[in-house]
């Protein structure tokens, strides 16, 4: 009797945790819902920082892009709606063995088609260069930018982004058609005012409402530069050999050929690479070397002086036997 209540309860206590388990599934899937919705604000509002970030100069928009080629973004825009705000971004690596042609091939790519540096640093590394550069472009011409640096250098990365930010967007805006109506409201009963209380609280109001304003449009404004001009990380190293695209080997002979010749070409590669330290490093390596020699010497110095020592003591011990032995005799 006792075993069966022990196996009932035992049972009730499984239906019990498998609905608890129930229950937080759900409970997490909403709970991951709302996560989402929080995370989509907080990506929002890092724009809200736009007015303080500068970003108060007013920035002409550029011409529409055509028809067939959109902006140019990932779908080249066919699937966009024409009001959808869309930000745009790059990243593109390049190599060259050219690397001061190749360099001002892209300067002059740039500013031809009314793009700017936001930022650009050259960085010496040995015997070779690299550029780093962030590039803001007109959307229009995003994606002509991409093919035509392309062009000026051997691409070895190229990957695109792109962002619809309409709702955030479209929502700032109504904010900020709100505030700007409140705004009007809370001026005109100011002028009507005549009670110092009700002036003061007039005041206070319009002063925040003001700041609000100033808010909104510095996030817009921030938005309308993302938007109008897209972004692009370009990277550039300077090589002494192009890394090339190969087709896959499909048979066997293929495949061995393949491996075979990349086996040699890298152990090549890894030789030119040690002569090459070698030669760079090579007061190091004779610093090490001296280093070496005067501890070898050192450690054979003091195996000799232990050898003497150990010598020593038995001669002694001879020579002290001698008398003895003749005594006895």
């Amino acid at each position: 009797m006792k075993k069966k209540l022990f196996a009932l309860c035992m049972m009730c206590v499984l239906l019990l945790s498998l609905a608890g388990c129930g229950g937080s599934a759900g409970g997490n899937k909403t709970a991951s819902s709302a996560d989402m919705v929080s995370t989509d604000s907080a990506s929002y509002g890092d724009f809200n920082s736009g007015a303080e970030a500068g970003w108060d100069m007013p920035m002409e928009a550029p011409e529409p892009a055509e028809a067939d080629g959109g902006y140019g973004g990932i779908d080249g825009g066919s699937n966009i709606p024409a009001d959808a705000k869309m930000i745009y971004t790059a990243d593109l690596e390049l190599e060259t063995k050219e690397f001061d042609d190749a360099a001002q091939a892209i300067a002059d790519i740039v500013k031809e088609l009314g793009g700017y540096f936001e930022s650009r640093s050259v960085n010496q590394g040995g015997y070779y260069r690299s550029l780093d550069c962030t590039i803001r472009v007109p959307a229009a011409n995003f994606s002509a930018l991409l093919e035509r640096a392309g062009e000026a250098a051997h691409v070895t990365s190229r990957h695109e982004y792109s962002d619809n930010v309409s709702e955030a967007y479209y929502d700032q805006e109504a904010r900020l058609t709100t505030q700007r109506t409140k705004l009007e409201r809370l001026q005109e009963l100011l002028s009507r005012a005549e009670n110092m209380e009700d002036i003061i609280t007039l005041e206070s109001a319009i002063s925040e409402t003001e700041l609000q304003i100033e808010y909104l449009t510095g996030s817009l404004r921030k938005y309308d530069s993302l938007i109008d001009y897209s972004t692009i990380n370009l990277y550039l190293r300077e090589v002494y050999r192009l890394s090339t695209d190969e087709e896959a080997p499909v048979t066997f002979g293929q495949r061995f050929t393949s491996a075979f010749s990349l086996g040699f070409q890298r152990g090549v590669d890894g030789v030119e690479d040690f002569i090459i330290s070698m030669a760079r490093n090579w007061m190091t390596l004779l610093i090490w070397i001296v280093i070496i020699v005067v501890i070898v010497l050192l450690l054979r110095r003091r195996r000799r002086k232990k050898r003497a020592a150990s010598s020593l003591p038995k001669a002694v011990k001879t020579e002290a036997e001698k008398p003895e032995d003749k005594k006895e005799d």
